[in-house]
């Protein structure tokens, strides 16, 4: 079962770097792993879909309304990473301002009514509830951050950006992250599932 410190480890492992006992150690391995540890995760959290990642709620909304543009604002949950869905409506790139929603400030700005029902990325700080692929891409990009401050050799760097690589591509391939469903394009049908702001939870 994956810890924080067993994963440090990984990516030390990875440097032909001296293993640790706790990050809080007064060593130099430790105090970088330490450093960036919480980061880096968030940052591989956020960037793809995680499975073990995906949370789910429902949203109310603040008493008090955008200052102008949306009728309603709704406080993002204390682990928020990333929007993956709201409603029927799947997030992806490139959506732009044709999401009926903006997230700003801590809050997603709609026209949509209340609960507001969401699918979020999930910052998951227990490291025993994570999928192996992602403890095998996370000590990856750990040992990349760190490589410089411990070793000074481009060619662990490379090395550990090319496991980097193939550990997310295997993950992908494994169906640990997950993918866009097939989408209807933007127009009538879409109009008449929200309603104008109501829609319906169908996932």
């Amino acid at each position: 079962m994956a810890n924080k410190v067993s994963i440090a480890n990984r990516a030390l492992t990875k440097l032909g770097a001296q293993r640790i006992l706790l990050l809080s150690d007064d060593t130099e391995q430790a105090r970088v792993l330490n450093s960036m540890f919480d980061d880096v995760r968030d940052a591989e959290l956020r960037r793809c879909r995680w499975k073990f990642a995906l949370r789910r709620a429902e949203l109310m909304a603040l008493v008090e309304p955008p200052l102008f543009g949306y009728a309603y604002q709704y406080p993002l949950p204390a682990d928020y990473l990333g929007l993956v869905q709201v409603g029927e409506i799947y997030v992806r790139a490139g959506m732009g301002s044709t999401a009926p929603w903006v997230v700003e400030g801590g809050h997603i700005l709609t026209g949509l009514t209340a609960p507001l029902r969401i699918r979020y990325q999930a910052r998951v700080e227990n490291a025993s509830l994570y999928d192996p692929l992602f403890v095998e891409v996370l000590a990856c990009k750990l040992a990349m951050e760190a490589c410089e401050a411990l070793t000074q050799s481009s060619g662990k760097y490379d090395a550990a950006a090319q496991a980097y690589k193939f550990a997310l591509n295997e993950a992908i391939r494994q169906d640990a992250i997950e993918s866009a469903p097939a989408e209807f394009p933007a127009g009538s049908w879409l109009d008449s599932r929200t309603d104008g702001g109501a829609y319906s939870w169908g996932v």
